[in-house]
């Protein structure tokens, strides 16, 4: 391939050609961009009057590809300029339902809008890869269209890099030595705008031509069959063995499989795939024959590994149920599986079929009963209903009882990892069918901000009279033993009973690093000694030996059992809890608490705390 450095005029040339041949494409570019560039300047506390942007762009962006692939389509098929036009209606019909139909693309909702959006554009980029070829069964020069297709994208990436970091040191350089102020954000927007404008520019105008090729499309390069042969293949067969060393593992311990090979065997499986395409053009070359018999051993020796695959997914899902990534690992099990026996036994062994399937498959699991979406959610609110039923929390009607008694620690995690999971990626929708109108107002009235709590998941688990279980306890964790913070208050308007003690001392208010205090009352001294890492307090009348001391430990161990953790910053704790009562032979104290802050874990100590003493001499 010769290099050559185009003039101002060919640039020009193939700047308007460009504009010509995919304006929807490029308009669509220019509205992903602007709306980025806009979402920069939009200060993160109004973030949600913004979301309609945020959308537009992603729907934007979704549009590149999806107008490139029409067009390339509507050139391979000659069609008219009608049939053209009713083509890209219908692509920007698709767009417009996409962004306005309730529930595809609400950006502040779950992560499904997020799961949804990467399948279409999995789905438009596959279209791209073969649209012009639908009718076209030349394999060389499909192969070659996407290779050209491929070193395009990289190639712009390159110069938009390059570009980027010159400009960039542009700025900095006006920044520093010229005395103007350049923001922060202008140099993400210089990224998004090189991205979004100069990098698709670029890319489309070397959109080859189906027909039309230059000798250089088909052209194998040499450099690509040193990589692929001498660092591709090498790399995948070593991981291929380690997972053949850990398949024969299993058998001779009669284990299941761990969770995490599954994402091994579909990464290093695709591939191989992919570096057998790379070599696809050159494998019927009389000096290639070790390629075509490499590809044969390859697929049959994927055989016992996708049997690994199903093993490994069916396991977790059994276990835990359908969630979104277990569906997409599952159905890319089943598409490897049909694609290994295609290569086995088809004779015309056609790589088109491998963009085609997947596009058809990615597409089939996007919506409708059988969708990644309905099956999970599905899955985790039955497996929600079960885990009710065996703690006796659902009546008659399908609806949740607030449970009364204990439910073990394994069953509350269960509940509340179903709950994260549906929050996260179905919204409380999901549940509602298992919340009376009661609890579901109740649900809604509680705000996010300031509550205390710091999820929803958490919110609806303490709406079923359960403490939340954080991803990361075990049966062993319990408030003491985690890294989180607390911040109790007493109940207002609440008394004690004070008959008993002759001296009061109200307000009194420490926080860390507050040294002792010496309170005087009847010609005595009485010393109050902070112990912040260990949360007490010593009490001590001086000239005596034997101190008081209140553990503010007892307090939170108490109300630990009682209350759920994920409340103990939204709730009022009632006063007798909150009190410790304490003596010794010359003295009789009660400390009665108004307000504690600290937190356990790595950083254990109490922040503050604010409360009133009460005091009685003995002698």
């Amino acid at each position: 391939m010769k290099f050559s450095i185009p003039s101002v005029n060919e640039i020009t040339a193939k700047v308007i050609q460009a504009v010509k041949r995919f304006p929807f494409a490029l308009l669509a570019a220019l509205i992903a961009t602007f709306s980025a560039l806009g979402l920069i300047e939009v200060e993160f506390n109004d973030n949600e009057n913004y979301y309609w942007l945020s959308e537009l762009g992603i729907v934007s962006t979704l549009g590149i590809s999806l107008f490139l692939a029409i067009q390339t389509l509507s050139e391979s098929l000659n069609w008219e300029l009608l049939k053209n036009a009713t083509a890209k209606f219908i692509g920007f019909l698709f767009l417009t339902g996409y962004y306005f139909i309730p529930g595809l693309m609400e950006a502040e909702g779950a992560y499904e809008v997020f799961y949804r959006f990467f399948l279409f554009v999995l789905i438009s980029h596959l279209f791209v890869a073969f649209a012009p070829f639908i009718q076209n069964k030349n394999v060389n020069q499909f192969w070659g269209y996407n290779k050209t297709l491929f070193l395009n994208i990289l190639t712009s990436a390159l110069y938009s890099a390059v570009l980027f970091v010159g400009l960039s040191i542009a700025l900095l350089s006006i920044d520093n030595l010229l005395g103007f102020e350049i923001k922060g954000e202008r140099y993400l927007q210089l990224w998004v705008f090189l991205v979004g404008i100069f990098n698709t520019f670029f890319f489309l105008t070397r959109v080859p031509k189906v027909g039309e090729f230059e000798s250089t499309v088909t052209e194998y390069p040499k450099a690509l069959k040193v990589f692929v042969q001498y660092v591709l293949i090498p790399i995948v067969t070593i991981y291929i063995l380690i997972l053949y060393s850990y398949l024969a593992k299993i058998i001779f311990q009669w284990e299941l499989p761990n969770g995490w090979v599954a994402n091994l065997v579909l990464s290093f499986s695709i591939a191989g795939i992919f570096s057998l395409l790379l070599l696809h053009p050159i494998k019927n070359e009389a000096k290639n024959n070790w390629i075509l018999f490499y590809s044969k051993l390859y697929y049959i020796g994927l055989v016992p590994l996708v049997v690994l695959l199903f093993v490994s997914i069916g396991t977790r899902i059994s276990e835990y149920g359908v969630t979104i990534n277990r569906f997409y690992v599952a159905t890319l099990a089943v598409w490897l599986a049909g694609i290994v026996l295609y290569f086995i036994f088809s004779k015309s062994k056609n790589i088109k079929i491998i963009p085609v399937s997947l596009a058809v498959i990615a597409l089939g699991i996007t919506f409708g009963p059988l969708s990644a979406f309905s099956v999970s959610e599905r899955s985790q609110l039955e497996r929600m209903k079960q885990v009710l039923n065996s703690n006796n929390m659902i009546d008659e009607s399908g609806k949740i009882v607030v449970k009364k008694g204990v439910v073990d620690f394994k069953d509350r995690a269960e509940i509340s990892s179903i709950a994260r999971y549906m929050i996260d990626n179905h919204e409380f929708n999901s549940l509602e069918i298992l919340f009376n109108e009661e609890t579901k107002a109740k649900f809604s009235s509680m705000e996010n901000k300031g509550s205390g709590y710091r999820s929803e998941a958490e919110k609806m688990v303490w709406l079923m009279g359960l403490e939340y279980v954080e991803s990361w306890e075990n049966e062993e964790t319990g408030l003491l033993n985690q890294n989180r913070y607390y911040e109790l208050t007493a109940e207002p308007k609440t008394g004690v009973k004070i008959s008993d003690y002759t001296h009061s001392f109200n307000g009194l208010t420490f926080y860390s690093g507050t040294p002792q205090v010496n309170i005087v009352t009847d010609n005595r001294v009485i010393k109050l000694v902070p112990d912040f890492e260990k949360h007490k307090f010593v009490l001590k009348i001086e000239g005596e030996k034997k101190p008081i001391e209140f553990s503010l430990i007892e307090v939170l161990e108490s109300i630990q059992q009682n209350y759920p953790a994920s409340s103990l910053s939204s709730i009022r704790i009632p006063v007798e809890e909150m009190t410790i009562n304490a003596e010794n032979e010359s003295l009789s104290a009660m400390m009665v608490l108004q307000f504690m802050k600290g937190s356990f874990g790595n950083n254990t100590g109490l922040n503050s705390v604010r409360f009133s003493l009460y005091v009685k001499f003995k002698k």
